[in-house]
């Protein structure tokens, strides 16, 4: 019998995105509390028996793969063209093989706890699939991928000129798209979201109206003994290079400030911009992926931190990971950023206000003492160990 089962819909090496992490790091949290866990995931086809669960161990876990039919593995994407990718998550929405082999799953291991994270991938099925079983169902919202296929929820092919925004009114496709997840995902026994913010946009289009849902925010292992005392007049930004995070605001924002230098971590579709922009202007450093090391030591020589996103971001663990090192955080005031970002730990700006963005890099990183504020996202940081996130998970799991 096993005590507790984390579904997700991806995992490492095939990887998609945090709530990945997310898994591997509470399963391991709960394991090492002395509890029976396994994950179940998917993986890509590679024969007839990937139709079926094949067991393996990461990082002493276990974790249980399977393919669930579809056109393709979501790792390899879900489609060329429109008409694939609305197959593709048709298919993922409502996947009788995938409910199938989960049940079966559940029936095996019979778990008291059913923890489900991103559907996406695996299949809402699944979530059906728990829904009936014996389990306690608590799920963890770590996008807005029930509601919106891109999983962001920003509207580009209808807005004009090629501009991005948030989708507050969806067009029918999506509407049809969110009330199948609806469907298909079953009722669980709670729900869970790092942000109240998160939790709040699905019950605004539907969702989870009579179960219970409570704001856990995520939680921190390791962090600082003390704060650097000489920072340099430099800022750093860490995450996917995406359009959708702000960049091009970002970028136009550095051309104004020559004396501030603007450090740039991760890798993404927007590579090649931010490439550019680094060969173009002698105050932006392109770094591309670095060690954890690495980052540490970066995070300790800038100013502060800069969070651009123009999409409603959940609870981005970058700002954690920041505030960790006590590095106060540069957000942009959408989503679940200010849940986290404000005047004794950073500073908040309008998304995509250029002007507004240059006026805190300048504070931060030229004019403003900024030890009160490193010592308060220390001080914050440390009130949220991962101790403290997993009992209270702890308390929703009811164990």
């Amino acid at each position: 019998m096993t005590d507790i089962v984390f579904i997700n819909g991806v995992f490492p090496p095939d990887q998609y995105g945090g709530a990945e992490n997310y898994v591997q790091r509470i399963a391991t949290e709960f394991k090492d509390r002395g509890y029976e866990v396994a994950i179940l995931t998917t993986t890509p086809y590679k024969s007839q028996s990937s139709l079926k669960i094949k067991s393996e161990e990461r990082k002493g876990i276990p974790v249980y793969r399977f393919y669930p039919a579809n056109i393709s593995h979501r790792s390899n994407g879900t489609g060329d063209n429109i008409a694939t990718k609305a197959l593709w998550h048709q298919f993922d929405t409502i996947n009788p093989h995938a409910k199938r082999i989960v049940k079966q799953f559940l029936d095996d291991h019979d778990p008291d706890v059913v923890h489900t994270n991103n559907f996406m991938g695996i299949s809402a099925s699944a979530g059906k699939a728990v829904s009936e079983s014996n389990a306690r169902y608590v799920h963890t919202l770590h996008d807005y991928s029930l509601i919106c296929p891109k999983s962001n929820l920003l509207r580009d092919m209808t807005l004009p000129e090629d501009e991005l925004g948030v989708c507050e009114d969806p067009p029918p496709p999506c509407r049809m798209y969110a009330s199948a997840k609806r469907k298909m995902i079953g009722k669980p026994d709670m729900v869970v979201g790092p942000s109240q913010h998160v939790i709040d946009v699905h019950q605004k289009h539907g969702f989870f109206a009579d179960v219970e849902a409570v704001r856990i925010q995520h939680g921190i292992k390791e962090y600082a003994e003390n704060i650097s005392q000489n920072p340099s007049e430099s800022i750093l930004y860490v995450g996917k290079h995406l359009r959708a995070k702000g960049l091009d605001t970002l970028f136009e924002a550095i051309q104004t400030v020559p004396g501030v230098t603007l450090h740039l971590c991760g890798t993404g579709p927007y590579d090649t911009r931010s490439e550019e922009v680094a060969a173009e202007l002698d105050n932006v450093e392109y770094h591309g992926f670095v060690s954890d090391k690495q980052l540490k030591e970066l995070r300790q020589t800038v100013s502060a931190a800069v969070v651009p996103s123009i999409w409603m971001e959940n609870s981005p663990l970058t700002i954690y990971e920041s505030f960790a090192e006590g590095l106060p955080v540069i957000g942009a005031d959408i989503g679940g950023i200010p849940e986290l970002v404000d005047e004794n730990r950073g500073r908040l700006f309008p998304p995509e206000d250029t002007q507004a963005l240059v006026r805190q890099i300048r504070e931060l990183a030229l004019h403003t003492d900024t030890q009160p504020l490193k010592r308060n996202s220390l001080e914050w940081a440390k009130s949220r160990g991962m101790n403290n996130h997993v009992d209270l998970l702890s308390k929703v799991y009811e164990i």
